[in-house]
């Protein structure tokens, strides 16, 4: 079995814009996202690798993981091995529908197990296609994108009765999204998580957990190395110190390359004030569950270890970390990234990779930006460029994740 693949996972979220679930895609080196030769195989190699190599607790964070399947996967067995509290079997519009399927699929719900309809369209040809369906998924998943957008709320209201979550798929901006909880969808999948639309207040509360355990390490004179590896598992701490730091120019004297850097520019009993002011000012976020946040986190952790494992030597990890974690501030504050980098006072070097993705930390954030978009030949060619194979990356991915998620689970 070949090793050049890796799993894509991409966030299902609510209408909060919090986390339902993962989608779980199987990649390919040298093919385009949509071209999956044996749809079994595809989903044999996701599942090998998100029970027995990754682990479901970092791939899933605690959510439930959506898997693709046909009439092959469904009616040959291979659900009956997988843990029905951790997936949603996503029925491909591929699939035959036949009687045999759709008795199999019923005695599988008869278990608990969940199941969800891939890619309606809402017409009339796909309502017949696949109707002796409807009574047996638990979420019926529409391509939005195709969809007769005047027509849209009154075809969904149909879909209402037949009790069942409706999930809009391709959904892109943020007036995408904002249009979908209008017409009725409870759940949002596509590329608009990493767009304003999941937060859009103006500043990210830190969680007072994080902020009461820093004040203490302090006071108990903890090293540099252990206060830095706090802060960088709470992305909202970083990002609210770098701000911070910005505006109280008279502690500042020069750019900001790391969290060592900023800690030590700012001074113990700086860092204690800062953290105390924060602890009055509340209110806390605790449950960390802003998707943007964790995907933030997992992109720094990804630039860092690539920048680490390059055989081009980029030797600027805390760089890298940093060039991760500010790329997706557009996002969390709702404005433009060249006037959010304004406001961190860091290396002109980690500004440029982040706004005009120059340079060799730019070239790596290229990088981790086509694994997040699912463009698996960009990512094919760049990956090895610089000297990293696909069982590497994927190791990569895997530590990223467990990464975030260690600090998600602790607040």
């Amino acid at each position: 079995m070949s090793k050049d693949f890796y799993i894509g996972r991409q966030p299902i979220l609510d209408k909060e814009g919090k986390v339902y679930a993962y989608e779980l895609l199987y990649r390919q080196q040298g093919e385009h996202a949509a071209s999956v030769l044996d749809n079994s195989a595809a989903t044999a190699r996701v599942l090998i690798n998100a029970i027995q190599n990754m682990g479901l607790e970092c791939m899933l964070s605690g959510k439930k993981g959506f898997i693709n399947a046909d009439e092959e996967i469904i009616l040959g067995g291979l659900i009956d091995i997988l843990p029905k509290e951790n997936f949603v079997i996503e029925i491909l519009e591929t699939t035959k529908v036949t009687p045999e399927l759709v008795e199999k699929i019923k005695e599988y719900k008869a278990l608990v197990h969940s199941f969800a309809l891939d890619d309606m369209v809402l017409t009339k040809e796909y309502y017949d296609m696949f109707k002796s369906l409807f009574q047996v998924v638990d979420i019926i998943k529409v391509d939005y994108l195709y969809c007769d957008k005047t027509k849209l709320k009154g075809n969904l209201q149909v879909f209402k009765k037949l009790n069942v979550a409706m999930l809009a798929e391709k959904v892109e901006t943020q007036e995408d999204f904002e249009f979908c909880k209008e017409v009725g969808f409870d759940l949002f999948q596509g590329y608009f998580f990493s767009k304003p639309v999941v937060l859009t207040q103006k500043s990210v509360d830190p969680s007072k957990a994080a902020t009461v355990n820093l004040i203490n390490m302090i006071k108990n004179d903890a090293e540099v190395n252990e206060l830095e590896s706090v802060i960088k598992g709470h992305t909202d701490l970083y990002i609210n110190l770098l701000r911070f730091m910005n505006s109280a120019s008279y502690f500042t004297k020069g750019n900001i390359t790391s969290i060592k850097h900023a800690i030590a520019m700012l001074g113990r009993e700086n860092l204690a004030k800062w953290l105390y002011l924060i602890l009055y000012a509340g209110p806390s976020n605790d449950n960390f569950d802003n998707p943007l946040l964790v995907t933030a986190q997992v992109r720094a952790k990804m630039m860092e270890k690539l920048c680490s494992e390059s055989t081009v030597k980029c030797e600027q990890e805390d760089a890298a970390y940093l060039v991760g974690l500010i790329s997706l501030m557009d996002a969390v504050f709702n404005r433009d990234i060249q006037d959010v980098v304004k406001e961190f006072n860091v290396d002109q070097a980690i500004k440029l990779a982040v706004t005009e993705k120059s340079g060799e930390l730019g070239r790596l954030l290229t990088m981790v930006m086509e694994y997040e978009n699912d463009e698996p030949e960009a990512l094919s060619e760049n990956i090895k460029s610089v000297g990293i194979n696909f069982e590497g990356f994927n190791a990569i991915v895997q530590e990223s994740i467990e990464y975030a998620e260690k600090f998600t689970s602790i607040g």
